[in-house]
């Protein structure tokens, strides 16, 4: 690195917290990078898996290989997981 670089890094340690944090967030405004992070990259991956997965089951439901269950059915298991555990039941009201 040329000295002007390593002269402004070296003032960059001196700034305060606050100060850095916004000299970062202005410098990533200005110049972003085009390069892909590991928790992108990651985050993607995650998302293929659940696209993956939700493929998968609308499949099943359309070739008729699995069950569906009614509202009231599916409200009637979970009633009964909760009460199981012990938990009280969250009740959702719009």
């Amino acid at each position: 690195m040329t000295a002007t670089v390593e002269r402004i890094k070296q003032q960059i340690r001196s700034l305060a917290s606050d100060e850095a944090e916004e000299l970062l967030r202005d410098l990533q405004h200005e110049y972003p990078s085009h390069a892909r992070s590991d928790d992108e990259a990651e985050a993607d991956a995650v998302e293929a898996e659940w696209d993956a997965e939700i493929d998968a089951r609308v499949k099943e439901i359309e070739d008729g290989t699995v069950q569906l269950l009614t509202a009231e059915e599916s409200e009637r298991r979970s009633d009964a997981v909760f009460a199981k555990l012990g938990i009280q039941r969250p009740v959702y009201r719009p």
